[in-house]
C-alpha cells in the first residue's frame, strides 16, 4: 500500500458545480447549460456533482471558452 504525499495535490474524482464553475472561470448557470447541451454530464450524487474525467473532457473541447 503506497503512502499519499502531502505535498502533490489530490483532486477529488466528484466535483461540486459550482467548483466546477470556479475553475473555469464561468457561472454555475454556464455549467448547467453545458449539461443541457450534452457537453458536460452532472450526476445527483449528494448535490450535482461533475465528475473529474468530466471536467478534462469538456476542457479539452473548449468548456468554458464560450458564453451562452
Amino acid at each position: 500500500m503506497t503512502k499519499h504525499d502531502p505535498k502533490i495535490p489530490v483532486r477529488p474524482i466528484w466535483v461540486r458545480v459550482s467548483d466546477v464553475a470556479l475553475w473555469f472561470g464561468v457561472s454555475r448557470a454556464t455549467v448547467y447549460r453545458a449539461a443541457a447541451r450534452g457537453e458536460i454530464t452532472i450526476h445527483r450524487q449528494r448535490g450535482s456533482r461533475v465528475h473529474a474525467d468530466e471536467m478534462d473532457r469538456w476542457l479539452r473541447g473548449g468548456g468554458g471558452s464560450t458564453v451562452a
